[in-house]
């Protein structure tokens, strides 16, 4: 029985002797007027034996909660190393429910806590996840068999921020790294090895400068508060922070499986209610419940007022979110979501709590066949306006594309060229024939070349040349050509003659 609980019945038993004392006097009377008298003890009598009874038990307790508080904080189940997939998306770690068997380590794992390898024994345990389930039995008695287990663990935690070279771009890798690291800390925990002051120290360094990298960058990361608590918890150092710091630690992991076991091996029970009252001022009444429950709160917390002030807290940030956004399709959704999420984990808390006396899901379940109908309209709704844009913009596109088949292809007009007359004067051109440009090309056109071997010289006029023509051709003189008009002339013949 945990020591709240039984605090709890101590504190109760003034009470119930006082209803016992009334029970006792209301037999007396109805014996005194009985027609067969019977002997009935005095009163001062029972309350002197329950009185010895109490005294007696709350010794007891006294000596249980001493001893209690001299004990080691006791470790979770060490929790297996299931990798990160899509078949496991699950980033909590979950822990065994079954006390583990040890196994002999194999020779690479005794080898590197044999050498106080840390950095080497968390990759070891990464590159072989596939295996983690023969590790797992193998890891305990590894790391109890190094020459100072507390040191190779706090010397593997370097990985958890500063991983090697391939975890830094690869997620699956970093989480299932750091989840190691976590482990370690927990079977430290089971070893209860002997920690000196120096490397208490190191740890405190470490733990301070975890906590300072939690609140500069703002992280509400699971994982890396728990590894930081655990830190705490594995190294002895809760003396060293100041509860409410604990308590805010705690408040960003209260929905992990964890957190109630984190609690009580941080030594802060008789918090919890200080911690339950955070969790309601942030509007996680929800989380509240469980650690009413865990903590035998129920007198003081009630649990249905928690619960539906939890649904209202929802419905009020779902508001927020549509304002924020416009009341936009997206914000809509969003919404919608929140309320759904909060309205099923009700649900299923009624269900875990056995509080369907007290609080009839029939209207929740109702509310959640309505929500989710507002969902399934929402989206086809949206569906429905992207399909339509979709539509919208093809059909402008392929508009646009018809308008542009549909445009005449103009050809720019030739620009007209402007001969340079020949500086040789006397030299005769055969009629049909002007004067090469540079480099051979025709004059006016860069791209249409009239090239002659040098080999060939100057071709000489022939006989067709001296033929008169119906035109009557250019004359034989070194002349300036007339210019070219195109109606004087007929049609180019191939591509070097295009005016």
């Amino acid at each position: 029985m945990a020591i709240a609980k039984i605090e709890k019945e101590i504190a109760a038993i003034p009470e119930k002797k006082e209803k016992l004392r009334s029970a006792f006097e209301a037999l007396r009377t109805h014996l005194s007027s009985s027609s067969f008298p019977i002997s009935v003890p005095d009163w001062k009598d029972i309350d002197a034996h329950i009185s010895s009874v109490e005294a007696t038990i709350r010794r007891d307790f006294e000596a249980l909660r001493a001893k209690e508080a001299t004990k080691p904080p006791t470790a979770l189940p060490p929790h297996s190393f299931v990798p990160y997939s899509k078949e496991n998306p699950s980033t909590e770690e979950q822990p065994s429910a079954v006390p583990e068997h040890e196994s002999a380590p194999r020779p690479e794992l005794a080898a590197l806590c044999a050498n106080m390898d840390g950095k080497g024994l968390v990759s070891f345990i990464v590159n072989h996840r596939k295996d983690s389930e023969s590790i797992r039995y193998e890891l305990t008695p590894a790391i109890r068999s190094s020459p100072d287990p507390a040191k190779l663990v706090l010397d593997a935690l370097d990985m958890f921020y500063f991983p090697s070279s391939t975890a830094k771009g690869d997620a699956v890798e970093k989480l299932t790294t750091r989840r190691t690291c976590i482990n370690l800390l927990e079977r430290l925990m089971t070893i209860e090895p002997n920690i000196g002051p120096p490397l208490r120290e190191q740890a405190l360094k470490l733990a301070r400068e975890w906590k300072k990298n939690l609140i500069d960058e703002g992280s509400d990361n699971g994982m890396d508060v728990i590894g930081l608590i655990q830190l705490i918890v594995s190294y002895r150092l809760v003396s060293e922070f100041t509860v409410d710091g604990l308590l805010e630690l705690l408040v960003l992991i209260c929905r992990r499986k964890q957190a109630v076991h984190l609690c009580r091996s941080l030594s802060l029970t008789e918090y919890v209610p200080d911690l339950i009252e955070k969790l309601n001022h942030k509007g996680r009444q929800l989380d509240s419940v469980k650690f009413v429950y865990a903590f035998d709160l129920v007198d003081k917390y009630l649990p249905v007022p928690l619960l539906k002030a939890y649904i209202d807290e929802t419905k009020a940030a779902a508001q927020d979110v549509r304002k924020k956004r416009n009341y936009s399709a997206e914000s809509e959704n969003i919404a919608i979501s929140k309320q759904l999420g909060a309205l099923k984990s009700v649900v299923k808390a009624i269900e875990e709590y056995n509080l369907e006396n007290q609080y009839p899901r029939e209207e929740l379940d109702k509310q959640i066949v309505e929500l989710e109908k507002q969902k399934e309209s929402k989206q086809k709704e949206s569906k429905k306006r992207t399909s339509a844009a979709a539509l919208k913009n093809a059909g402008a596109a392929s508009h646009s594309k018809v308008q542009n088949q549909q445009k005449p292809n103009k050809r720019s007009r030739p620009s007209t060229t402007t001969l340079t007359p020949n500086t040789v004067a006397e030299q005769t051109l055969p009629p049909g024939r002007s004067l090469p440009g540079p480099h051979g090309m025709i004059p006016g056109h860069p791209g249409s070349y009239l090239h002659l071997p040098e080999a060939a010289g100057f071709i000489a006029p022939g006989d067709f040349y001296e033929r008169p023509i119906h035109y009557g051709g250019y004359p034989r003189v070194a002349t300036i050509p007339p210019p070219y008009v195109p109606s004087q002339h007929p049609p180019p013949y191939g591509p070097y003659f295009y005016p």
